[in-house]
Order: C-alpha cells, then structure tokens, then sequence
C-alpha cells in the first residue's frame, strides 16, 4: 500500500517525467502509425470561478454539430493538462459528449511560483470537477451558441492518474482528507465512472473500503506495463479500485504491454507501436460503448470487436 508520502515522492517523479512540457504531447498524434484525419470538434477556452472564488481554466469539447449531448467532467493526471490528452478526449466529443476539462492548479502549464501545496490541490481539484458537473452558466451559454445543450440529467466523471481518483471520489469513493477527515464529496447527478489508471491503494487516503461506496456503473482501463517505477511497481494495483467495487456494473479493460501513457498518447510524448495504437484505439471504443450503454440508452451500444492482446471483463 502506497502511503502519502510515498504519493508525494511519486508526484515528484511524475515532474520530472512530464518536464519535457505539453509541447511535446502534442507531437503524438503526428507520430501514431496509419493516423486517421484530425477529428473536427468544437473546443472553447475559457475561465470559471467556483462558490469559494477560486478561479480556473477550462478546455470545453463538444461534438461540432448542435444537438442535446450528455456531459463527462474530466480530471486529468497530476502536472498535466487538457492539451495533453486531445487523442482521448477529442474522439469521444466526436462520439457526442460534452467535455468539461480544467486545467488544475498544479499542471506544469501554468508555471506557478511558488507551487501550489499538495492540500490545496487536492481541495480545488475536487471543487471544480464538482462545480462542473452542476453545468454552470457560463458554460451553458457558450455552447448555446454553437446550437449546443447539456443533457444535465447524464453525467459521467472521468480521469487519468491522480484524476481518475479525483473521478472516483465523485462518483461516490470516500477518501481521507488531508486532516484526517472522511468527507462524502459525492456529485448527485453523476450517473458513470470511466478510470484510467487509477492508482492503487494509498495509507491515510483510501482503501479498498474507501471504493466499496461506488454506486454507478464503472470502467476501469489499464495494462500490464501500467507501471510508474518506485511509486507503482505493479500494475494490478491499479485494479484495487474494480476489485473493490460492488458487483453488478463493472468493467475492466486490461491491454497486453500497455504503460501509462499508451506509448504517449496522451500525457507526454513517445515513439508509437503500432499494436499499442491499435488497443488505444479498441479502449477508446470500449469507452464511447460503455457511455453510450449508461449515459444514451436510446441508442444501442456498440463497441470494438476482439483484439488480440485486449481482455476486457464485464459483470
């Protein structure tokens, strides 16, 4: 079991992983064997402060067309930020979903001096993906005109890393708080859980009892080389969280050689094989299948066919 300071250490690592900056995330995509076109998504930057007045940036992804669409709050790994992860979240607008994505208070991107304390991280964090999922005004107004609505009634909480806790405790995970508390931080409306690479785990944040509470339908992604050395030395940890979850509505997609990063996918930049774009591409599918399942249930939900080197378990 990982505990906090180990968390620290590993936040610490992760720096220095991501010290190469956005920039060069962005070169995936040119890097990724047989890519197809650029999707065309509508993407919006703005500002939103939340009821204590913090305030924060905001990537908005929607599908470039007008429609009624349902909304997937987004929490990213530590350090990073939206830019970093266009490969996931750009083909899953394109799907028809709203994207709400901030850039939290420690990604590299907004250079701040002094560093935010980890507490107060984990504070905002957890404010603004809950701030988001109440849809606030600003954000209605903006996708009002490009002929856009939020179905406010779907609503899933997804993430990578450290935000695929912060997704966790959304969709109703309880974990210690920095002061030794327990708090409920539940978001009502939160109807799917979507975790990739969640970490394992962690003395004085969260056990398995701490996932026992989740309520909605989860999917779990990760792979068997889903490993950050001396932070998370063996990948199973990362299924602690599915594994601690009650029966019923879970899935679990595991991909044969796949790290962190899917080769630098999204996060930070990488050489790309071209069966690790292939299962990065088959557990984009499983994803859009598994919101369409829970969160469109008009239409029917169709995912990838079977792909070697992919095991994906649903009960």
């Amino acid at each position: 079991m990982i505990n906090r300071r180990s968390l620290c250490r590993g936040m610490a690592w992760l720096t220095m992983l991501l010290s190469s900056g956005p920039a060069l995330a962005m070169q995936a995509a040119s890097t990724i064997p047989n890519a197809p076109p650029k999707l065309v998504v509508t993407e919006i930057q703005t500002m939103l402060t939340t009821e204590s007045g913090h305030q924060f940036p905001l990537t908005i992804f929607a599908p470039d067309r007008s429609g009624t669409f349902p909304l997937i709050v987004f929490s990213t790994g530590a350090f990073s930020s939206p830019d970093r992860y266009l490969n996931m979240l750009q083909p899953i607008a394109d799907a028809g979903y709203v994207i709400l994505a901030p850039t939290h208070l420690d990604a590299e991107i907004l250079a701040l001096d002094p560093k935010p304390k980890s507490e107060t991280v984990w504070k905002t964090r957890n404010d603004e993906i809950a701030h988001l999922a109440a849809v606030p005004e600003r954000v209605v107004a903006l996708l009002k005109k490009r002929g856009i609505d939020i179905d406010a009634g779907q609503i899933a909480a997804m993430g990578h890393s450290y935000g695929a806790l912060i997704a966790q405790i959304g969709a109703g995970a309880i974990a210690m708080e920095p002061d030794g508390s327990r708090t409920n931080r539940k978001i009502g409306n939160v109807a799917a859980l979507v975790a990739y690479s969640p970490p394992g785990p962690i003395a004085e944040m969260i056990d398995a009892k701490g996932w026992s509470t989740i309520d909605v339908p989860s999917l779990t992604v990760t792979g068997t080389a889903d490993v950050l050395p001396g932070f998370i030395d063996d990948w199973r940890l990362h299924k602690a969280a599915y594994e601690a979850t009650p029966k019923g509505a879970r899935w679990l997609w595991v991909g044969d050689d796949v790290d962190h990063y899917f080769d630098g996918l999204f996060g930070r930049g990488g050489s790309i094989r071209p069966e690790i774009a292939k299962r990065f591409d088959h557990s984009i599918a499983t994803t859009i299948q598994f919101l369409d399942l829970h969160l469109k249930p008009e239409k029917v939900a169709e995912g990838p066919e079977p792909l070697s080197g992919v095991e994906v378990t649903k009960d």
